[in-house]
Formats: structure tokens, C-alpha cells, sequence
């Protein structure tokens, strides 16, 4: 028999496998080199949707931490001093029409109705055209920001 033929694995065949290896070793390291490539570009876009949307992300979080303050001093009247229920109560307005409304979640924005019914339930019974429009116009910025910056809602 000669070693082109060879039936029973000879090293026709062994040098077929050897080279089939081969090949499949560098279809398998170019598959992982493309899958680790995407990976990373992926992770490096995160990286940078995060960033450019942390400027909102500060101020969603500095708003939300003022409101909680201004609500816990609505929510106990009866341990503030006046003036300081009425410093509350103002803030407590221009968090709810307009400020906070630039970047509350939907979540959010459905507490802050509840709460606003619950604290000062004048503010929405007495509904102006002027507070409307600010609040409407909040609402649409925070909707322009949610879109560009690619944040959750």
C-alpha cells in the first residue's frame, strides 16, 4: 500500500487532520477576536451614553433629594415652625411644577401627584394656565432629555 491510500489512518490522513485543525483553530480564534471587538465597542458605548447623560443624572439626583427633604417637612407640620412650612410649601410648588418635572421619571412624576394630594391639595385643584404651560413645558424637556440622552424613563 502506498501512503496516499492508506485506509486504515496513515499519514495522508493524519496530515488531513492536522491541517483541518489548523483551519479550525484560526476560524475559531477570528470568531473570538470579532465576538471580543464587539464586546468591547459595546461596552466602551455604555461607557459613553453614561457619561454624556451625567450632567441630567446629577441633577435628577440633587432634585430628588431636595423634594424628599422639602416633602418630610410637609408631611410633619406639626414639628416645623411656621415660616419653615411655608418655605416648604413654595419649594415644594416650584419642585412640582417645574423643576423636578424636567427630570422626574413617570414613576416618580405618579408619587408626586399622590404626595401633592395628600400636602397641598390646592395646588392642583387651583390649576392655572401659567402653572399648566410650566408643567407641560418641563414634561417636554424631560421627554427631549430621556430621548437624547438615552436615559430610562
Amino acid at each position: 500500500m502506498s501512503e496516499d491510500k492508506s485506509p486504515a489512518g496513515g499519514p495522508t490522513t493524519l496530515a488531513t487532520l492536522a491541517q483541518l485543525a489548523g483551519v479550525v483553530s484560526v476560524v475559531a480564534g477570528v470568531v473570538i477576536s470579532v465576538l471580543s471587538f464587539n464586546a468591547t465597542r459595546q461596552k466602551e458605548a455604555e461607557a459613553s451614553r453614561l457619561a454624556s447623560a451625567r450632567p441630567l443624572l446629577e441633577l435628577r439626583q440633587n432634585l430628588y433629594t431636595e423634594v424628599v427633604k422639602t416633602a418630610a417637612v410637609l408631611a410633619n407640620p406639626e414639628l416645623q415652625k411656621p415660616d419653615d412650612l411655608l418655605a416648604a410649601r413654595k419649594r415644594f410648588r416650584e419642585l412640582y411644577v417645574a423643576e423636578l418635572s424636567m427630570v422626574e421619571a413617570r414613576d416618580v412624576e405618579a408619587s408626586m401627584v399622590a404626595l401633592a394630594d395628600q400636602i397641598d391639595p390646592d395646588l392642583r385643584k387651583n390649576w392655572s394656565g401659567a402653572r399648566s404651560a410650566a408643567y407641560n413645558l418641563s414634561h417636554a424637556l424631560r421627554d427631549s432629555f430621556v430621548k437624547g440622552y438615552g436615559v430610562e424613563d
